[in-house]
């Protein structure tokens, strides 16, 4: 019986959690995630750093209780699904799926993505820019030193070949859609990603 559960948070607003992963919180006795998420359980919450690295030695120190590892989107996109499922084993972890950034993204601006190109910096030294340069639709997640602004700034190609928004904070109250035009400042937002879509001709 797996003790160890990824509960994807959706993109981070309570209306976003998926009945299962109320359930779920439900039946855990310790938790591990981001600070927001700490009003969320009622069992002893504790908050990694480094994240990855943290999260791993909880899970080791805690073995035996039923710990759920809240993250954000969904657990199998760019998350930590694939360290804690290494780590510890498939029969060891239950995966908890959510609606994930990308979904929340392409809604918001109307535009179907099964077509798309998938890229994440968040987290990372940066990403494969000549994906996106090649792609016909592109979702970059960014983060607090990777914001879109940076990622822009230093792809001008980007600008160029691309129609492009930034989604921000998505499900929250703050959330932000901006269709990136040469007039206006590009946002800086952590909690954010990149869209685009090549412009006809292009």
């Amino acid at each position: 019986m797996p003790d160890i559960y990824i509960i994807s948070t959706g993109t981070g607003h309570p209306d976003m959690l998926t009945g299962k992963a109320k359930k779920a919180l439900s039946e855990i006795d310790l938790a591990v995630g981001a600070e927001r998420f700490r009003s969320w359980v009622s069992v002893p919450y504790h908050e990694p750093e480094p994240l990855i690295s943290g999260t791993l030695e909880f899970i080791r120190t805690n073995r035996g209780l039923r710990i759920g590892v809240l993250v954000t989107g969904d657990a199998g996109f760019f998350s930590l699904a694939k360290s804690v499922v290494r780590e510890f084993g498939r029969e060891n972890v239950r995966v908890i799926e959510g609606v994930s950034v990308v979904q929340a993204a392409f809604a918001a601006i109307a535009e179907p993505w099964e077509d798309a190109v998938f890229l994440s910096a968040h987290g990372r030294g940066g990403f494969d820019s000549e994906k996106a340069v090649g792609a016909d639709k592109f979702l970059i997640i960014c983060d607090k030193v990777n914001n879109p602004k940076k990622i822009l700034e230093e792809n001008s190609r980007l600008i160029k070949g691309f129609e492009l928004w930034v989604a921000a904070n998505l499900s929250l109250d703050n959330e932000i859609i901006h269709k990136i035009t040469p007039d206006e400042p590009i946002p800086e937002d952590a909690l954010s990603c990149i869209i685009g879509i090549r412009k006809t001709g292009e």
